[in-house]
């Protein structure tokens, strides 16, 4: 059980998490050749140039009751300003969220 749903799971009323993204691990692309990249490097590559210290995931639970993906755990890449600190609180992680969702449609 990946690190997401183990904290779903100890924390069900809650609805989203922020947290830096994972170590290395090995990747495979579609020529079979294998490498090791931190967790969702490709999508945080797509950002722009960043300094890797600003890479956060806010990894978001689909309510219950969604007609197609109910409880899905969606893991979404977003880059915090430099001064920024995020609270890891779903009073303050769902707006973000929210924003994220409408500014990519």
């Amino acid at each position: 059980m990946d690190q997401d749903a183990q904290f779903f799971n100890r924390h069900p009323q809650r609805r989203a998490r922020i947290r830096m993204p994972g170590g290395p691990a090995p990747y495979r692309d579609q020529q079979r050749a294998v490498r090791y990249l931190e967790e969702d490097e490709l999508q945080f590559r797509s950002l722009g140039p960043h300094d890797k210290s600003r890479r956060r995931i806010i990894a978001w639970r689909t309510p219950a009751d969604h007609p197609t993906h109910p409880n899905h755990i969606l893991r979404i890449p977003m880059l915090a300003f430099a001064d920024e600190t995020i609270e890891d609180t779903d009073e303050v992680l769902l707006p973000i969220t929210d924003g994220l969702m409408r500014a990519n449609r």
